[in-house]
């Protein structure tokens, strides 16, 4: 049962990525894209993961105690259509990057976890010069030498949501992937999924070309993971710290694939004190 507290939590989260005065409508390309913004200063982009934004909110709390934090639903995503042409990760960094221009960022960070941090990784491939500085959390994009990326597609949501956090009795908030999901709720999430399956599966969330192109990016990068990470080990972490020229890994233990949610203390404080060497 979710408690009075945890369930006002949830619905002010979701109101506060979706209905709230900070989330907007934006033409990128033709094509409407779902932006929320929050904060002040100077530019942050954060692209969440295949689940969303889930208990983070980029665009409150630390980050946007330092910066105007943008961030979007990727295309097909929640409320941003999918383009007709769009099909690959490539393709989600190629329409972000149109984004990045539409909203006239410059010397701005960018951050992603998971799959928008495989968006992230390719972004900064293309076209590293406006960036200040790039946060990968968590992921996807590089396939490991040892290891394996765990299946998630093929299984159910109850799995998955296991294999996202390590404990989940040191998840703050935990009861707000539990509750019982509306019908519109669970319709989304099928959607997001299906999209996420669309754009991940073949190759199986990763790009076989993607480490030949980070040797090109020097921006300052933060690698953080969730040692325990039970979908994308942590000796990708270790491979991306590697391939990109200034780059650390920041490994967070006793922790899996979400550590903005399940451990956002010591996360928020990982990240802020590299943004902090950043200005």
């Amino acid at each position: 049962m979710v408690s009075a507290a945890n369930l006002a939590f949830c619905e002010g989260l979701s109101m506060t990525l979706a209905k709230t005065a900070n989330q907007s409508m934006v033409t990128v390309s033709g094509h409407e894209v779902e932006l929320h913004k929050g904060g002040a200063g100077a530019p942050l982009l954060f692209l969440h993961g295949g689940g969303g934004f889930g208990t983070y909110d980029p665009t409150s709390g630390p980050l946007a105690e330092r910066f105007t934090v943008y961030a979007p639903s990727l295309p097909g995503f929640f409320g941003t259509p999918r383009p007709e042409w769009l099909y690959s990760i490539n393709d989600v960094a190629h329409f972000i990057q149109d984004l990045v221009r539409q909203l006239g960022l410059d010397d701005y960070v960018l951050m992603g976890h998971s799959v928008g941090g495989w968006v992230a990784a390719e972004m900064a491939a293309m076209d590293s010069h406006k960036l200040k500085g790039l946060v990968l959390v968590d992921a996807a994009g590089i396939r490991p030498e040892k290891g394996e990326i765990t299946e998630i597609f093929m299984v159910s949501g109850d799995a998955r949501l296991k294999l996202g956090f390590h404990d989940p009795t040191q998840v703050p908030n935990y009861d707000f992937f539990t509750a019982e999901k509306s019908p519109e709720e669970s319709a989304m999430d099928h959607a997001n999924m299906e999209m996420l399956s669309r754009l991940c599966w073949r190759p199986y969330l990763h790009n076989p070309s993607l480490p030949h192109y980070l040797s090109g990016v020097d921006t300052n990068t933060l690698v953080v993971w969730g040692k325990q990470d039970a979908i994308i080990p942590e000796e990708c972490g270790e491979m991306y710290a590697k391939l990109l020229p200034n780059a650390s890994l920041q490994s967070i233990n006793n922790c899996g694939h979400r550590p903005q949610m399940e451990k956002p203390q010591e996360f928020n404080e990982i990240v802020t004190k590299f943004l902090d060497k950043l200005s």
